[in-house]
């Protein structure tokens, strides 16, 4: 489930129009133990896919331990380098082993000044390559379609989209070629990268649209800087080196930053309930595992925004039908002033995380 997006470097050799990413990030470099702490706090977890995008990926000096590190925490990667990029740069032993080649087609670029790339990379039998068009809301359809037509006089895959992370204009493109008698539109079918897709047919060549984005958005995006978050459109961001397990799943399960639409998802509440009928309600749970973090009554009783008074009375009541107790308070002695959970307490707070924990797993995987 999901998707990682990796920029190794700032620096690029191509010549795209209007790039976003040349003067945003400053040549700097992914620095080589970000995606091994990653991988660190995956515990086991895969994305459905890598990516390597621009700036071009391969003016990294250690690109090759890069992709490794991507590809064992990834079921397959795909990666992008731009269309006028120097074929000096590029690693034939990491181009051989991907899933996909993307290569870009910006607009206001001729497709054409691609073709020693190409042939470079089909000359030594590397054949999974596609050709992404770049298309926006200010872009040509008419210049869209010239260069449909050299991809299908080469055979290459073709997927048209967004720069990745941009608004998709894919109704737009539609309502520029819908009237044509040459064109089958087809189905939605699933996802592609970071959004929906459906195919489009031309002349009976396939063609891959991406449409809006993924929902429920899934994935991580990790810049040259080691920064990691949604994406470079959200305003939550998390150095490599400050990122724990729940802040990586805070951010991998947060909504599209973009999306403006309200989404519904359950909130579940765990209660135990003993064989006799007496309850311990989830709010109270919450209440004994912050108080086993701080060690403080009040201090518990404020995080949950909650009266200390109110609070202290429902767990007395609870203990008193119990015959056990929950919590103790420590009124002297170095440890003055303090609050512990009972061995009892403990036992019930275990079970509950374990419980908890399986339940988000499994509304991750739905949701």
């Amino acid at each position: 489930m999901g998707v990682i997006v990796v920029q190794p470097s700032g620096r690029c050799d191509a010549t795209c129009a209007n790039c976003i990413w040349r003067e945003r990030l400053s040549g700097v470099m992914l620095p080589g133990d970000v995606l091994p702490r990653i991988a660190s706090l995956l515990d086991g977890f895969r994305f459905n896919e890598g990516i390597l995008m621009c700036p071009n990926p391969f003016l990294h000096p250690k690109i090759k331990i890069i992709y490794d590190e991507l590809r064992d925490i990834s079921k397959r990667v795909t990666v992008f380098i731009p269309l006028t990029a120097s074929l000096s740069n590029l690693r034939v032993d990491v181009l051989a082993d991907v899933d996909m080649i993307s290569i870009i087609v910006p607009p206001m670029i001729d497709i054409k000044r691609g073709d020693t790339l190409i042939r470079a990379l089909e000359s030594r039998g590397i054949d999974h390559i596609e050709a992404y068009l770049v298309f926006n809301s200010s872009s040509d359809p008419g210049e869209i379609l010239r260069k449909i037509g050299e991809c299908m006089k080469r055979g290459l895959r073709i997927t048209v989209g967004p720069s990745l992370f941009s608004p998709p204009s894919g109704d737009m493109f539609i309502e520029s070629i819908s009237a044509r008698k040459d064109v089958e539109l087809g189905l939605h079918y699933g996802r592609k990268y970071l959004y929906s897709a459906m195919k489009v047919f031309l002349n009976d060549y396939p063609i891959t649209l991406l449409m809006s984005p993924m929902d429920p958005c899934r994935h991580l995006y990790v810049n040259p800087y080691g920064i990691i978050s949604k994406c470079p459109n959200s305003n939550f961001s998390v150095s490599y080196r400050e990122m724990t397990r729940e802040l990586l799943r805070k951010i991998f399960f947060s909504p599209c930053p973009n999306n403006k639409n309200p989404s519904f998802v359950p909130k579940v509440e765990i209660s135990f309930v003993t064989s006799s009928g007496i309850k311990i309600p989830g709010d109270i749970m919450e209440l004994l595992e912050l108080i086993s973090q701080t060690r403080s009554f009040r201090a518990a009783c404020k995080i949950m925004g909650v009266s200390p008074s109110t609070y202290w009375e429902r767990i007395r009541d609870i203990e008193e039908k119990l015959g056990r107790r929950l919590i103790v308070s420590v009124k002297g002695g170095r440890k003055k002033g303090i609050t512990v959970l009972t061995g009892v307490a403990l036992d019930l707070l275990k079970e509950y995380q374990r419980i908890r924990e399986r339940v988000l797993l499994s509304l991750n995987e739905r949701f």
